[in-house]
């Protein structure tokens, strides 16, 4: 397995055969060349449709552009989208119904709570209570070992009945291996990755966007993707 950070995002490459990661300044210059490189690049356009059925969402369901974000509790860069770029996407655009944000988990096999956080917050009962645990979980992150992903999800509404009867179900693990395997078809490898496009109900297509960009930037690819579909 490698890992290559990049600015804004962890890309993850090769196979996992193990729990750590180490930088080398090898993967340091390598990762400073693909940056270069997909920067040069025309942004990659998602074309197979991503499923959305069951993904947590918020915002109109028929809002005219659709967000499909693929993110990583333990992601420091999924983190600075979280608590940079995510409130002012929300005042601005979801609760003005242009824009419905859908979450979509990928737990990186390096990161060792990213994958119970996911399993877990997938154990709301509602999706209000989803977004609840979506938030404690990232505003917690650095303590997800120390506090425990279980009290944070408790604190969070999520009572330790619920969330064991969840975890025995296996409907929430199986969401989350769904997103896994739908982003190994999609090519999409680093967090936070963002879709955007127009909404197509329970599927979704548009362009691909890689990082943890700032607010800016990101509200300037919001309004390109309003006026390509000519909504007002």
């Amino acid at each position: 397995m490698k890992a290559i950070v990049q600015r804004g995002l962890i890309l993850i490459t090769g196979m996992a055969v193990g729990g750590g990661i180490t930088l080398s300044a090898q993967a340091i210059r390598e990762h400073s060349q693909l940056q270069a490189q997909r920067h040069a690049e025309t942004p990659k356009a998602i074309t197979i449709p991503l499923g959305l059925r069951g993904d947590p969402s918020q915002g109109d369901p028929n809002a005219p552009i659709t967000i499909v974000e693929f993110s990583d509790f333990q992601c420091p860069y999924c983190k600075r989208f979280h608590d940079d770029v995510l409130p002012s996407l929300k005042k601005e655009y979801i609760e003005k119904g242009l824009v419905r944000f859908v979450h979509k988990d990928l737990p990186l096999p390096f990161h060792e709570y990213a994958r119970d956080a996911a399993i877990t917050a997938r154990c709301s009962t509602d999706q209000a209570q989803y977004w609840k645990a979506y938030q404690a979980l990232f505003q917690n992150q650095e303590c997800l070992g120390c506090k425990g992903i279980g009290a944070i999800a408790n604190h969070a509404g999520i009572t330790p009945k619920t969330l064991e009867g969840c975890k025995k179900a296996g409907a929430a693990r199986k969401a989350v291996n769904s997103n896994l395997s739908e982003s190994q078809l999609q090519g999409i490898r680093a967090t936070p990755s963002f879709v955007i496009g127009p909404s197509q109900g329970s599927k979704h297509t548009g362009q691909l966007v890689e990082g943890a960009m700032p607010w800016p930037q990101f509200k300037i690819m919001i309004d390109n993707a309003i006026k390509r579909n000519k909504v007002q």
